[in-house]
């Protein structure tokens, strides 16, 4: 990269030398292809920055809940029937080429999602479509599951991998077929408790596995944690918050993943490492904007044992989904930032990160879209009572909404402006109000 990008800004602070700021991706050429992954737009080049500066020594982008949705085309599942719906279309195919070519066009490094890549009600089939295959007993609903997230989480890697961009990814409530999850109850989350190892291990085979982390820890968060080096100066340490109980989920490492991350967080600080990012779903701390959400949040919070451990081990920054807004707290030298958005209903934003030595640039960004809602055509979901609009549109000028920078040493060089400004409601400052998983 030959500079900062310039783009369109909203908070005052926005402009601060050394502060990411997005790049306006133009016009598609020529139309979509009409099966998954599209072809991306012709390459971008990035504006040219105001003032001429280093290259960044690293630069992520970080998209929790993206897409939020089962986005693809069912037509290849195998079991599809001429004249049964599909869970894309033309209006879908261009927006998510516009956000892909945004995303594309911030060139970064690497890209975070901290779950929900997708919507996940799988072995449900409320419309009798019989696209995944029949969902009358548990075998065929566990095969309908493998199948569902086959093809889903392939054609959401493709999108990715097409432009060239190396995606990791966290699992979310949704990868689990969403919350809630119950052993005794209504049938579908009874289901969804029997099964959560069976979707854990589609996830893990889909978006994780191809990876090749090679550092895991031991016990059930075996495929779906994960530590990786993605710079000499950054490490990614990506946590896996949901363990199954005898009554249903909760929001919590399990005692193994917990010792995995001690030692992975121990050996970066002997490293000398300057930059150590943990991505999770849930956020910990709170309150917390959310939007369209259910509100989980990691169990005791800021008093966790995995709290404590990220304080205690030098970790920088928290980055958390979940909630579909932008929410920065800072406690204990760690900074959580929750983000993300839901892709279906026009809604979309991402964190931009720049190392450059010891400061940490960020930016909250903004992708600007509209859907039809509830009312008209809807597109089809395994679950007839999770369908968004068939319609959806992005434009392609993100809009920086809030900044901040951070500094090697834990302080904060840059106080956050906008959305990535202190925030507090008149709850309580430390703990989160709402529930965590059950």
């Amino acid at each position: 990269m030959s500079g900062l990008l310039v783009g369109p800004v909203v908070p005052a602070r926005a402009d601060e030398p050394g502060t990411p700021t997005p790049t306006e991706a133009t016009e598609p050429a020529g139309p979509t292809e009409p099966s998954e992954p599209s072809e991306p737009s012709e390459p971008t080049e990035p504006s040219e920055p105001s003032e001429p500066t280093e290259p960044a020594d690293y630069r992520f982008l970080s998209s929790p809940d993206f897409l939020n949705g089962d986005v693809g085309d069912v037509t290849r599942s195998g079991s599809y029937r001429n004249g049964q719906p599909n869970s894309i279309n033309d209006d879908y195919r261009d927006a998510l080429r516009v956000v892909m070519d945004v995303f594309a066009a911030e060139q970064p490094d690497d890209v975070f999602v901290a779950g929900d890549l997708v919507e996940g009600h799988w072995g449900l089939d409320s419309s009798g479509t019989g696209t995944f295959g029949p969902v009358r007993t548990y075998p065929e609903r566990v095969a309908a599951v493998r199948r569902a997230g086959r093809l889903y989480f392939r054609q959401w890697r493709s999108r990715f991998s097409a432009r060239g961009l190396d995606v990791h990814a966290a699992v979310g409530d949704h990868e689990l077929g969403d919350n809630p999850w119950a052993r005794s109850g209504a049938p579908y989350p009874r289901f969804k408790h029997r099964a959560f190892g069976v979707f854990k291990d589609v996830f893990a085979d889909h978006i994780v596995a191809p990876q090749g982390y090679r550092s895991r820890p031991a016990g059930p968060a075996h495929a779906t944690a994960y530590a990786v080096r993605l710079h000499r100066e950054v490490l990614l340490v990506t946590v896996d918050v949901f363990r199954r109980t005898d009554t249903g989920v909760v929001s919590q490492l399990d005692p193994r993943q917990l010792a995995w991350l001690e030692r992975v967080l121990a050996r970066a600080q002997l490293d000398g490492v300057d930059w150590t990012i943990v991505q999770g779903h849930t956020p910990v701390l709170g309150p917390v904007r959310q939007r369209a959400s259910s509100g989980l949040y990691y169990s005791g919070g800021r008093t966790s044992p995995f709290w404590r451990t990220m304080r205690n081990r030098g970790v920088d920054l928290y980055l958390s989904g979940e909630v579909h807004e932008v929410t920065a707290i800072r406690r204990d030298g760690v900074t959580q930032v929750s983000h993300g958005g839901i892709f279906t209903s026009g809604g979309t934003n991402y964190l931009l990160g720049e190392v450059r030595g010891d400061r940490l640039a960020l930016a909250a960004v903004d992708l600007v879209g509209r859907s039809g809602g509830p009312v008209g055509p809807q597109l089809w979901q395994t679950d007839a009572r999770k369908t968004p609009s068939a319609f959806v549109t992005y434009d392609r000028s993100p809009v920086t909404t809030g900044t901040m920078v951070l500094g090697a040493d834990r302080t904060v060089r840059t106080p956050g402006s906008g959305t990535l400004a202190p925030w507090e409601s008149t709850t309580d400052k430390t703990e989160p109000p709402a529930r965590a998983a059950r």
